[in-house]
């Protein structure tokens, strides 16, 4: 959805400068484009070369960045619909090092991985909406 705005407001925007004659607003819209640019390649980058993997071990989890957070450190399990989220204590928010995707194939055995792994580290698992810090 985010990229779908984004190439909206950059062919908007592309519309804009190419009618204008301004030159000190075209040039401004020009510095928004290029930012906007650069965003919707970070945004196509992200959702399509990322291969996003979290290990489960005993009493800790791995995050897409290789960070070890003890499950002391770790609140609850969010699920909304596909999308698995690791809770930290005293955030409001999920980090996207620790928000989750299982592939197709893989989706059975990943849950009953996650219920296993959050009942022996006796933490909830709610299935509710939650919302990232990226």
């Amino acid at each position: 959805m985010n990229l779908i705005c984004m190439l909206l407001l950059e062919f908007i925007l592309f519309r804009n400068v190419a009618l204008d004659e301004n030159g000190i607003l075209k040039y401004s819209l020009i510095g928004i484009l290029t930012f906007i640019l650069g965003y919707i390649i970070f945004l196509i980058r992200r959702l399509f070369f990322t291969k996003p993997s979290i290990t489960l071990e005993s009493d800790h989890v791995i995050s897409t960045k290789h960070r070890k957070y003890d499950a002391s450190q770790i609140e609850c399990i969010y699920i909304n619909y596909k999308r698995i989220g690791i809770k930290l204590y005293g955030k409001r928010l999920v980090p996207m090092d620790l928000c989750f995707y299982f592939q197709k194939n893989q989706e059975t055995a990943g849950l009953q991985d996650i219920h296993e792994w959050a009942e022996r580290n006796q933490k909830e698992v709610k299935h509710k909406f939650f919302q990232t810090l990226a």
